[in-house]
């Protein structure tokens, strides 16, 4: 194998790789799946307490989290959910 080909399968294999290691995603905690997003530093992993319409998602510790549509739906209150969390402001600031 050339030098080439060698660098060409390793970024290859670290493209892959990093797709499924990406953060975990559950639909009832202690069940995880892996995501097809690259995990950000300024991502983590909280349950989701609540949901408020259209768009967000509210975790224990008050902090939120704004998605899409379609994972707004799909993402049920008690699962695990992987996102750059904003924490909660308190009255008066």
């Amino acid at each position: 194998m050339t030098i080439r080909a060698i660098l060409s399968l390793a970024v290859m294999v670290m493209v892959v790789d990093g797709c499924r290691i990406a953060g975990p995603v559950g639909d009832h905690p202690g069940t995880l799946a892996t995501s097809p997003e690259p995990a950000l530093v300024t991502e983590t992993t909280r349950e989701v307490l609540t949901k408020r319409a259209p768009d967000t998602l509210i975790a224990r510790d008050g902090s939120n989290c704004r998605v899409g549509a379609t994972v707004f739906a799909a993402t049920a209150s008690g699962s695990q959910f992987r996102c750059p969390w904003v924490p909660a402001t308190t009255r008066g600031e």
